[in-house]
């Protein structure tokens, strides 16, 4: 969304920006937060180490998104966020981000637009864990990475695919082989490509 072009100025004035390399940890689990993160550029995942050491993938933020230190009274990181390819960010101290939503309305919006997001994200992950066998889950997780470009860049780490999708590496391993064999996908270093995407939806079962 477009800011006010004084709004635009007020909120620059109180951020610091701040980049991150693909793969590196923006934010661990347990940490206290003490700053309000958006997202300007590159994507990330949020991520839940559960006791019996799973990383369980929750869902992941784009351009436009909020995380850190959203809720002042809940400052202590609930799951980890890591980039998962170079991502661009502007830091907003915890009570500088407060101040800035009662004074700007657009950023109130900005964020309830991006906690809307997040409902609707893990909404749809509830819906395909209780409605999908494992390997559908991981067909449904291609497209959504791919979106209407088809095309994931760089290729999905198996294990993070397995993570994002509540099952094994071999499942998803074996699955994807699958596919490049009958010609649906093909993959390589630089991308993975969706060549017949109406096939997969097929499979979505």
């Amino acid at each position: 969304m477009r800011f006010p072009a004084a709004s635009a100025l007020a909120i620059a004035a109180r951020a610091r920006s701040r980049r991150f390399p693909a793969r590196q940890v923006i934010l661990r689990q347990d940490d206290i937060a003490l700053d309000v993160l958006l997202l300007v550029a590159g994507r990330a995942r949020v991520r839940h180490l559960s006791l019996d050491g799973r990383l369980v993938s929750l869902h992941d933020l784009g351009p436009g998104d909020l995380f850190g230190r959203i809720d002042p009274s809940r400052p202590r990181q609930a799951a980890e966020v890591a980039a998962i390819e170079a991502v661009t960010a502007a830091l907003f101290g915890g009570g500088d981000f407060v101040a800035l939503t009662e004074q700007h309305g657009s950023l109130a919006l900005l964020l309830a637009q991006s906690l809307l997001r997040r409902l609707a994200s893990l909404s749809d992950q509830l819906i395909a864990r209780t409605t999908l066998s494992a390997t559908g889950r991981v067909h449904a997780e291609l497209l959504r990475l791919a979106g209407t470009a088809n095309r994931i860049a760089p290729p999905p780490v198996l294990t993070e695919l397995a993570a994002a999708v509540d099952t094994t590496r071999e499942t998803v391993s074996r699955t994807i082989s699958t596919l490049e064999r009958r010609g649906i996908i093909a993959r390589d270093a630089a991308a993975l490509t969706i060549l017949v995407p109406r096939r997969l939806e097929e499979l979505v079962i």
